[in-house]
């Protein structure tokens, strides 16, 4: 199926990226000039360690990505390393608008539901997705009423 929407980019917003990988980087210095300097007990294998832990996770907060595809017949869903993927017939419902104002489940007052919510750091808006099965997910993205506009509607028998 061709694709019909696409929105990708990082979990993290890359000043929030730079500033970790600052801290990150000060932090790990400091012990080196520490064990130098002024202190000498600190083990080695610490300062490599706490290096490689640094090192690791500025790798992936790089590459942590989130993306958003609409297919003709599903949705899928990519976030860090994983691919969620939701077929447009097991869709029941969905809610656009602020992420804080469309996760109020009561509107929807489901027992025993799986709740999903996928990301990226310092976005507000996003769609709420009803899923057969007991599942809700909600996705955030930069243009919600695009995204909701390519997914099927609720049916709603007209009043005679």
């Amino acid at each position: 199926m061709d694709q019909e929407f696409h929105e990708s980019r990082t979990i993290l917003p890359r000043n929030l990226i730079i500033i970790m990988t600052a801290a990150l980087a000060v932090s790990w210095l400091s012990m080196i000039f520490t064990k130098f300097f002024y202190y000498s007990g600190i083990p080695d294998w610490t300062i490599y360690v706490f290096g490689a832990v640094c090192a690791i996770a500025i790798v992936i907060s790089v590459f942590a990505k989130y993306s958003a595809d609409i297919y003709g017949d599903r949705i899928d869903v990519t976030y860090l390393f994983r691919t969620t993927s939701i077929p447009k017939e097991q869709i029941i419902d969905t809610k656009v608008g602020d992420i804080d104002i469309i996760k109020n489940y009561s509107d929807w007052t489901l027992k025993g539901v799986k709740y999903k919510t996928f990301s990226a750091v310092g976005e507000e808006r996003a769609i709420g997705l009803k899923v057969t099965g007991k599942r809700v997910f909600y996705l955030t993205t930069s243009d919600p009423e695009a995204m909701a506009a390519l997914l099927p509607k609720e049916e709603k028998e007209a009043a005679e």
